[in-house]
């Protein structure tokens, strides 16, 4: 198919497409493809990919609903519910019956493990009525009727389980003041939050900890970190705090405050102790440095342990393209895009990356290869998209270069306009996107 063909297709074009799209199972596209032809073919063609379409999201609804994902059970069982045109009501039924016996099964399972967990705060005496105060929690604020103790030192319980063991055994002797400050930025109030850890004994590690976390909810990284910089003395040693590392949480803030030589000092005193702590972080400072070999050498490690993982085929290929080694750049990106599949209910539904297919799409127009492919991309890349930016108008504007569109001087310049003095992407723009051409 010529290039022209392809971006005009007549109406059987169109509906050997959608045929091969059956065939491939990509059921919204080929519905899509043929859904404004009036033609027999294409209303069967259509009739099948929703069909097909009811399915697979009513197979989406019952694997999130065993995953206890309540919205995404909704959001599937309403496409279901869009593309179905009847004879289908017996799968309804019985996707329908087994949601409702996950959430009876469910709700009885809550029911029992709220009434343990208010039974073993009671033993501990949450209220402090015997004199004793609680062995797992700091007292709680003075003024509380039993009710408001229990369910605050519930949700107390649920917060500060992520504390290692040996650092939780010392919030009991933090106060009112700290059990009001996490559950207060746990309530998104974090500058309620640090004026209340501010005021604490600042030898604590937990008190450090929460203090890093309240200032940079703040947007004040560097405060951040200056304060986390103490955790490591007062723990001592940094360490995991429920899904994060400390040292992980460090490094990110003093890379955000501008020091980069000092966030890989800390990773790389972090990674001697635990060699696999923050590695995507890690290679992205590595690659900020222009340490490439290294970067990408930690970014294959990463892969050899999550092959899936569709981000670090991205940042793969940005060290690579950073080496001047672009070819194989997009050999790494269409190796992930080999691993999609956007068909919820099928081959383990990993939906296309958007950066990732802008990325592959930016790559091909650059340097003028693989045309075809790369509209397709750039034409993929605009439907998952929800708010274009910078990189989206840039990529637009190739498109409309190679395709020698009437729109292409315009979209150029639109690029340029959106550059401010002293940004780094100019010379980028200037290789490939001359104002001259």
């Amino acid at each position: 198919m010529g290039l022209l063909s392809w971006l005009f297709p007549s109406p059987a074009d169109r509906i050997a497409k959608a045929k091969r799209l059956l065939e491939g199972e990509h059921w919204a596209d080929a519905r899509l493809e043929v859904l404004d032809i009036h033609d027999p073919k294409a209303h069967k063609i259509v009739e099948q990919a929703e069909a097909e379409l009811v399915r697979v999201n009513l197979d989406a609804a019952r694997s999130w609903a065993d995953a206890d994902d309540e919205y995404r059970v909704l959001v599937h069982m309403e496409l279901a519910e869009s593309f179905h045109k009847g004879g289908l009501e017996n799968d309804f039924r019985a996707v329908r019956r087994h949601i409702r016996e996950l959430r009876a099964s469910r709700s009885a399972e809550e029911k029992r493990k709220r009434e343990e967990q208010n039974a073993r705060l009671l033993a501990v005496d949450p209220l402090g009525l015997s004199g004793g105060g609680s062995l797992l929690l700091p007292p709680l604020p003075e003024g509380l009727d039993e009710e408001d103790a229990v369910e605050m030192a519930a949700r107390l319980d649920l917060l500060l389980e992520n504390y290692p063991e040996d650092l939780r055994e010392t919030v009991g002797d933090l106060g009112p003041d700290f059990a009001q400050a996490v559950l207060d930025h746990d309530d998104g109030k974090s500058h309620l939050a640090l004026q209340s850890l501010l005021a604490l004994p600042q030898d604590s590690a937990l008190v450090a900890w929460e203090t890093a976390r309240a200032a940079y909810a703040l947007g004040d990284p560097a405060a951040a970190a200056r304060t986390l910089r103490r955790f490591p003395d007062l723990a001592p040693g940094h360490r995991h705090i429920g899904q994060h590392h400390t040292a992980v949480f460090l490094a990110q803030l003093l890379a955000e405050s501008g020091d980069v030589p000092a966030a890989l000092r800390v990773l790389r005193d972090a990674r001697s102790q635990e060699p696999d702590v923050g590695g995507f972080l890690f290679a992205q400072l590595l690659a900020v440095t222009n340490e490439l070999q290294e970067a990408e050498t930690v970014v294959r490690g990463l892969l050899q342990k999550n092959g899936r993982h569709l981000p670090f085929y991205s940042l793969l290929a940005r060290i690579r393209i950073l080496g001047g080694f672009r070819v194989e750049a997009m050999s790494a990106l269409e190796k992930a895009m080999s691993l999609t599949c956007g068909t919820p209910g099928r081959c383990g539904y990993m939906p296309p990356d958007p950066t990732l297919v802008r990325q592959l799409a930016t790559l091909y127009l650059e340097d003028g290869i693989e045309t075809e492919r790369a509209m397709e991309l750039a034409e993929q890349a605009r439907g998952l998209v929800q708010q274009p930016g910078w990189e989206d108008l840039y990529l637009d504007a190739l498109a409309a270069r190679a395709l020698e569109s009437n729109d292409a001087p315009r979209l150029a310049e639109q690029v340029w306009a959106a550059l401010g003095s002293g940004d780094p992407r100019q010379s980028r723009v200037e290789k490939y996107l001359p104002r001259s051409a």
